[in-house]
């Protein structure tokens, strides 16, 4: 296992997005294509460089893009926060704690208990997953059981490894990376809402996200690599898969 403070160093997203604004006829489900990728030495010391994927995308009805405050439901099927916590319907409030907001919520005790013995155990002694440890200082109050929101962002690209037999597998970031220093899937993230002023109106243009870590020597040196897109519409409509070209660090350098 890799310690990510030593190894990943800093990762942080930027995102720039270009736009058209004909009025082409297009699907509501988004569509991307593979237009560039480099990687680039930030001329700043200290600070990541960056690996830049370039996708061009265009959909029928523009509804790309997710705000900050995007961090709720907007619908019972479409919600944007980054994580379900569950309330705990054994305790002895529920359902009445509703209208108070004041139920207790599943927490690891609650793997004793015959409706909850299923749910996910510890790793090491914690995961980034599936547990939210509550501390005071340094002591662990509280544990609570979550699951992510795979809604929560819009643009995800997976890291894919070419290994000796030919084949490429995905980097799980995960399982390299474990508590304390685990990160839950750091190149997912959001792009800004691209067009407000006619909503509704068909969208295309080129979304620049850059990757950023002061690691990827590290990590990846003269490894072969290839990136895995896709973008999400508020709408949670999924565009198509797309794959860069097969590369390494070296090759893609600008």
């Amino acid at each position: 296992m890799k310690s990510w403070a030593t190894v990943l160093g800093i990762i942080a997203m930027g995102i720039s997005v270009t736009t058209c604004f004909d009025p082409p006829e297009f699907p509501v489900v988004p569509e991307i294509q593979f237009k560039d990728v480099y990687f680039g030495d930030n001329p700043v010391p200290n600070l990541p460089d960056s690996i830049v994927i370039s996708v061009s995308f265009t959909d029928g009805d523009g509804d790309l893009g997710l705000s900050s405050s995007d961090d709720d439901c907007i619908n019972p099927d479409i919600c944007y926060n980054n994580r379900f916590y569950f309330i705990d319907v054994t305790d002895p409030g529920f359902p009445a704690c509703r209208n108070t907001n004041t139920c207790k919520l599943v927490n690891f005790a609650a793997r004793k208990k015959p409706q909850y013995d299923t749910l996910p155990d510890f790793e090491t002694p914690y995961n980034c997953i599936n547990w939210e440890v509550i501390r005071n200082g340094q002591t662990v109050v509280d544990t609570l059981y979550f699951q992510l929101n795979p809604d929560h962002y819009n643009i995800f690209v997976d890291y894919l490894i070419k290994q000796p037999n030919g084949t490429f597998e995905e980097y799980d970031w995960n399982s390299e990376f474990v508590y304390p220093g685990c990160v839950v899937d750091p190149y997912y993230g959001r792009f800004p809402i691209l067009f407000k002023e006619t909503p509704g109106s068909p969208l295309e243009g080129v979304i620049n996200y850059a990757l950023k870590s002061s690691a990827f020597n590290i990590i990846f040196s003269t490894r072969t690599l290839k990136l895995r897109v896709y973008i999400k519409d508020r709408a949670l409509n999924v565009s198509n898969v797309i794959e860069t070209p097969e590369f390494t660090l070296q090759q893609i350098r600008r």
